[in-house]
């Protein structure tokens, strides 16, 4: 089963590589727009997630701005959950630029593993989010709340190690991996 899904998987990597190169707008060295785009997204509504479930601490159960902050949080888990989904359908079809050739092969091994457990995160997280407010989810005991609330520590650490590589990479290695990821400024004209 794994093996036609992975064969599936290299098939539409191929297809999206020879409509990449039909356009004549192939570059192997950044990520395409819209891969940026739902990257910067997701990172600033994974932010808002933190900010809001840590800031609802703060206030008494049953107040006013616990109310609002946690409907905001779960809003904004569920518009996660569709980029989610969007990007990583985005990510199978259009494959990510290559690594850096210099680099070590246990570091390589380390980047594809954090952004496997980012992809997760991204998917899993929200899902426990919403099965945690449902009756479904409170039928079944505390543990979709529990393991949303342990999961988001998880995060918070696989954010900092990815962000710190980022760092590291554009700037004590110098090998530019992090300017694949920014967005290009178009020159006023």
């Amino acid at each position: 089963m794994f093996a036609k899904i992975h064969d599936a998987r290299l098939r539409l990597r191929r297809r999206a590589d020879l409509h990449q190169q039909s356009k004549g707008t192939m570059n192997s060295e950044r990520y395409d727009k819209a891969a940026i785009w739902l990257h910067w997204v997701v990172a600033a509504m994974v932010l808002a997630q933190f900010a809001t479930g840590w800031l609802w601490g703060f206030f008494e159960r049953g107040s006013e701005p616990r109310f609002y902050l946690f409907r905001i949080h779960i809003v904004i888990g569920t518009i996660i959950l569709v980029a989610a989904v969007l990007r990583t359908g985005w990510r199978l079809t259009h494959p990510a630029p290559p690594l850096p050739a210099e680099m070590r092969p246990a570091h390589v091994v380390l980047a594809r593993l954090t952004h496997g457990l980012l992809y997760l995160a991204i998917l899993v997280q929200p899902v426990l989010g919403l099965l945690t407010i449902t009756a479904f989810g409170k039928s079944i005991g505390r543990w979709p709340r529990d393991l949303h609330l342990s999961l988001s520590y998880i995060i918070a650490l696989i954010v900092a190690v990815h962000v710190a590589a980022a760092f590291w990479h554009q700037y004590l290695r110098k090998d530019g991996l992090l300017l694949r990821m920014v967005p290009r400024r178009v020159p006023r004209t």
